[in-house]
């Protein structure tokens, strides 16, 4: 995992320094300074901005309302956190819908701060709400990276028990956030946040499925 960051970071250091960054980071410059505003931006702000932050929040509520939100509710959903531990750990497809109400999230946010007003009326719900997403997502790209690097050719015995054991308290911190965010979603109202680290049940240590042995 260090090898693959390091290799992440050099990656990173040379597209910084490449001439594809500066053209882009001129072409946000030119930008800025000429946005290509439509025939629309001509209008008053709030004829034009209302019915645009209704259509994100109505995404918004329509991919939330998708979301097994009453199976989320339950404080241990052994169900997901079984699929999770598939053949083909490093996709987990539970996790796309959750990942994708976070962008919504997030860009309903933007519109609410945009027309002053939020989906709900309540900012402090839905900056809750997207704090909890972001601990999920992270939490989820987390238990993927430790997946892949259980698939590493030889690993030892203890390596792939130690990256099972990390493993599972990540998919544990995906469902402790699910669980959080469906109380204060279908509450409707903000409320203190349970701490994400308290387990249901012990997690039992045992090494990644479809990790190699020696």
């Amino acid at each position: 995992m260090t090898l693959a960051r390091t290799r992440a970071h050099s990656a990173t250091l040379q597209a910084l320094g490449s001439s594809r960054f500066h053209a882009l980071a001129d072409a946000v410059a030119v930008l800025a300074s000429d946005v290509p505003l439509t025939a629309a931006a001509a209008g008053p702000a709030g004829v034009v901005l209302a019915p645009l932050a209704a259509q994100a929040h109505k995404r918004l509520a329509d991919a939330a309302a998708a979301l097994p939100l009453n199976r989320a509710a339950l404080p241990y959903n052994a169900e997901a956190v079984q699929a999770a531990l598939g053949t083909e750990l490093t996709t987990d497809l539970q996790d796309a819908p959750w990942h994708q109400v976070r962008i919504l999230l997030r860009l309903s946010r933007y519109a609410a701060e945009v027309t002053g007003a939020g989906p709900a009326g309540d900012p402090v719900r839905t900056a809750d709400a997207g704090r909890l997403l972001q601990q999920h997502h992270e939490a989820a790209e987390s238990a993927s990276a430790v997946a892949a690097a259980a698939r590493t050719p030889r690993i030892a015995p203890a390596t792939a028990y130690a990256l099972g054991v990390l493993h599972a308290d990540q998919r544990h911190e995906v469902e402790a956030a699910r669980f959080a965010f469906s109380r204060l979603w279908q509450s409707g109202q903000p409320q203190p946040l349970a701490p994400l680290s308290e387990p249901a049940e012990p997690a039992r240590a045992a090494a990644v499925p479809g990790a190699r042995a020696e």
